[in-house]
């Protein structure tokens, strides 16, 4: 019977292949134990990474594989294999130099392969054969491996038919095999390939070896990069390149160590008569049958590295160690009977039960302590000893090592009886310079059964109480820190928003019922950006703490304050109908808070704005938000104003930009955008040189919107960068029709600068339109300069080598400093309307264009006064010496197509 399940169970086992992965492992592991050193015969010179990175292209000329060649007949190699493919046709003259190469040197061997036609392990197959002229000098050797069952290469080919032709393999030719070029041999994995002489492509082609490396040996050339993927997988080395693994299969053959496989059998009739011979003696115990057997599979182990070390044999002893495999079990069956065995492997699943459970309750989160009836510990687990701070607990009075609190809740517990329900609790404890702690616990009744002592069949059970608890004190700690960030700015411990709107409305109630009002006031640091971008945000946040301690220590009367925002904050209190206490109240604030600040040595100036409403209470929270927002949204814009007070048109206004933001969005999709021209001129003889392109805006809704409306909300969305990369795109294209080629001028705003990639911006118009960038003037205004900066001077001089050239519009209006004239490349000075209004009857107006006309001068710059509306006007600047000039004497701005007319009539 024995023998009947033996040999059916190892035929299931061959068929599922199972014994055939369990030999390949013994061998593989017979193979790392025993190390042989290469033949030294062969060298490999190696396309590595290296190589590749140098040469820089795949595939590699054929003249690189000529010098190649050259190099190594020149240091008399004994023969020259190509582990590369030659099937393709490169270029006639690198193939012909190669040609000549293989001719001269006389030993060259080429790679031939056959792979299948398609990724998808199609059926076909095609052949890659080298070119005819280069077989006409060297021999064809295949580089064909195969690949068993597990993926790996543990066999090579002593030979392959090609093409109704049998070729004799690269490790068959390298070898010096002279036998049959059919079949396969096993690969010696013990031979250490890694150890295998290899010198890098590129070294060999810059001489950069030892002297006599390649005298009278055989080399192969082969890649190991592994971007060309000529890898694969192998025993003990795990992955090797193709050209490796030829380089084994010539040091196997070399060696006379082609592996064959036999002795599977006699293994298993050896086992096989140790068990009949063990069954056979009187030998007790079955724990000594099995160290026998035991023993027997070591000694066929140990027999078959010794075959394995001195013959080129595989001996497969999987079979035979399921052979013993089964007769140790069939040894416990025996020996212990079914029963017994069953009973024996019951109490092993017991205790392995047990020390899993054990070490669960040891590596719980939670602290586990378990108590008798007695008050004393029993049991507890390493997070109850840090806990309670103690590394004996087991065995001691809870009273002694436990919180009371916990110990009287356990004896209540175990008291009870079975009626109690277990409910989590929370105690606080308190120690000598510690902070509060929080312990989250559950008492829990169990019993356990023991054997009497007086009568053996007879069981009892014992009340036990497992206390289970944790240290809550960091998420009790988080959940108030939430609750604080909840309602509070954790920064300046002021309300935030939130929270701020939940007091509101709490006071508005309480105005509503006293019949009195309130006043929500807004106000914000407008200089705030400014501090952060030149001390840092550390000095931001200092700041923001510096006023809300002032607001707390000297503001806070009947007063709430809160921080909005970053630089918004927002304080209530009650007031009377009058204004002017209001106002009052507020410039009190004002003063307080615009006292410098000294933070770490650096004194720090704010400026505020402020916005507010007065309410009886009737108002939403949110709706005076809104309102006090919207005045200091207003004051913010207008620089005329400190201090604005919410009126109901603010309301209708702030709507309005908001609609008008959201049309702007739309204008260029919708094509309701335009651009007039207003002529630029010679005052000499009132011909027009220029025109200078202004955006307009008709909106469906709102009609024609001013650019002094639309132009400011563009700047403050970002928008403008794509309103500004339109009007240069179409300002160029309308130009570019007109019969005289008139200079164009461009306003750009400081935003474009800032946000945009001006640069590209104006590069991509000039290249899609073709327009010459000397003809193109681009307009900045003062305001630029505020916040000056190497970047701006950088760009400024890019564009003005692309031929740009740069103005500086609305001369004497804004920040008006001569010291960024001579940093910059400006090639016009554009004089602010205003100067010449009055028809210069003043004289200190006459006097300033006198100024820049001299200034203009020693920089090389042209003057442009804007604003000209009558002749008079025009005749005092001539006579000034003034060049240019703009306005309405000379046209108003107008269409490109009505501009083109005006040209063509002046013509």
């Amino acid at each position: 019977m024995f023998v009947i399940l033996a040999v059916a169970a190892l035929f299931l086992l061959r068929v599922f292949g199972v014994s055939g992965s369990i030999d390949r492992f013994l061998w593989e592991t017979r193979f790392s134990f025993d190390q042989r050193s290469v033949s030294g015969e062969i060298v490999l010179v190696d396309i590595d990474a290296r190589s590749l990175g140098e040469l820089g292209v795949w595939p590699l000329p054929r003249r690189v594989f000529a010098q190649l060649t050259d190099r190594l007949a020149e240091e008399d190699a004994r023969e020259i294999v190509f582990d590369v493919d030659f099937s393709a046709v490169s270029n006639p003259e690198d193939d012909r130099i190669f040609a000549d190469a293989i001719e001269r040197a006389g030993n060259v061997s080429l790679a031939v392969f056959s792979q299948s036609a398609s990724a998808g392990g199609d059926a076909t197959k095609v052949t890659n054969v080298p070119l005819d002229r280069f077989l006409e000098n060297a021999w064809p050797v295949v580089v064909m491996v195969p690949m068993e069952t597990d993926s790996r290469i543990w066999r090579n080919l002593y030979g392959y038919e090609i093409e109704g032709v049998s070729e004799v393999s690269a490790s068959a030719f390298l070898g010096d095999h002279t036998g049959n070029a059919a079949g396969s041999f096993g690969l010696d994995y013990s031979i250490a390939i890694d150890r295998l002489p290899r010198v890098s492509l590129v070294d060999v082609l810059h001489g950069a070896y030892e002297p006599g490396v390649f005298a009278e040996k055989k080399i192969i050339i082969g890649a190991s990069a592994l971007e060309l993927r000529d890898l694969f997988p192998v025993p003990v080395f795990d992955i090797l390149p193709g050209s490796v693994i030829q380089a084994l299969g010539a040091e196997t053959l070399l060696q006379k160590r082609a592996m064959t496989v036999q002795g599977e059998w006699m293994a298993v009739f050896l086992v096989s008569v140790i068990f009949l011979l063990l069954l056979m003696t009187k030998v007790e115990g079955w724990v000594i049958k099995i160290v026998i057997l035991c023993l027997a599979a070591l000694v066929i182990e140990v027999l078959a590295f010794g075959i394995q070390k001195s013959s080129p044999i595989l001996v497969p002893t999987a079979s035979a160690h399921f052979v013993l495999l089964f007769a140790a079990a069939s040894v416990v069956v025996r020996e212990l009977g079914f029963h017994k065995l069953l009973s024996h492997i019951a109490t092993i699943k017991r205790r392995n039960s047990e020390r899993m459970l054990g070490q669960v309750f040891d590596d719980s989160f939670d602290a586990i302590v378990v108590i008798d009836k007695e008050g004393r510990i029993t049991a507890a687990n390493s997070t109850a000893r840090t806990l309670f701070a103690s590394d004996a607990l087991v065995g001691e009075l809870a009273r002694s090592v436990l919180p009371l609190a916990l110990v009287e809740e356990t004896i209540a517990v175990l008291a009870a009886g079975t009626e109690c329900v277990a409910a989590p609790r929370t105690i606080t404890l308190s120690g000598e310079g510690l902070s509060q702690q929080f312990i989250e616990f559950v008492v829990t009744r169990s019993e356990r059964t023991l054997a009497r002592k007086d009568e053996r069949r007879d069981l009892e059970t014992e009340a036990l109480a497992c206390l289970t608890c944790r240290d809550v004190t960091e998420e009790r700690q988080a959940t108030e820190r939430l609750r604080y960030l909840a309602r509070f700015d954790p920064i300046t411990d002021l309300l935030n928003r939130g929270g701020f709107e939940k007091d509101l409305t709490r006071l508005m109630e309480e105005v509503q019922h006293q019949g009195r009002d309130l006043c929500l006031v807004q106000f914000a640091v407008s200089n705030f950006d400014q501090i952060i971008a030149t001390l840092g945000f550390s000095y931001g946040d200092r700041i923001r703490q510096e006023i809300a301690a002032r607001l707390k220590s000297h503001l806070s009367l009947e007063t709430t304050w809160s921080a909005i925002t970053a630089d918004v904050f927002a304080g209530v209190f009650p007031c009377e109908q009058s204004n002017d206490r209001i106002l009052s109240r507020i410039e009190k604030i004002r003063r307080v808070i615009c006292e410098d600040y000294s933070i770490e040595g650096a004194r720090i100036s704010v400026q505020l704005k402020f916005g507010f409403v007065q309410s009886d209470g009737r108002n939403g929270s949110e709706d005076l938000l809104r309102r006090s927002g919207n005045a200091l949204a207003k004051a913010r814009r207008d620089e005329r104003f400190e201090v604005l007070r919410f009126e109901p048109e603010m309301g209708a206004a702030l709507q309005r930009r908001r609609k008008l933001e959201t049309e702007l969005f739309k204008a260029i999709a919708r094509d309701e955008l335009r651009l007039e021209y207003q002529p630029l001129v010679n005052l000499e003889d009132n011909s027009v040189f220029g025109t200078e392109a202004l955006l307009r805006w008709q909106n469906r809704e709102f009609g024609n919107v001013s650019p002094v409306e639309f132009i400011p909300i563009a700047e403050e969305n970002g928008y403008i960068v794509e309103l500004g990369a339109w009007a240069l795109n179409r300002g160029m294209k309308e130009a570019l029709g007109w019969q005289k080629p008139l200079r164009l001028s461009v306003n750009i705003s400081p935003v474009q600068f800032t946000r945009g990639n001006l640069v590209t911006t104006v590069s991509e118009a000039l290249e899609r339109n073709r327009f010459p960038a000397d003809r193109l003037d681009l307009e900045v205004t003062e305001s630029l300069f505020l916040g000056d900066s190497q970047d701006l001077k950088f760009c400024m001089e890019e564009l003005k080598a692309f031929g740009c050239s740069f103005s500086l519009d609305d001369f004497g209006t804004g920040y008006s400093s001569l010291g960024y004239i001579p940093k910059f490349p400006f090639s016009k000075i554009k004089l602010d309307q205003s100067f010449v209004r009055q028809s210069f009857s003043n004289e200190k107006d006459v006097a300033v264009i006198e100024a820049v006309l001299h200034l203009a001068r020693g920089y090389g710059m042209s003057v442009l006064v804007e604003g000209i509306e009558t002749p008079d006007q025009a005749s005092k600047l001539k006579e000034l010496g003034c060049p240019l000039g703009q306005g309405y004497l000379f046209g108003r701005p107008m269409s490109a197509i009505d501009l083109a007319a005006t040209l063509v009539k002046a013509a």
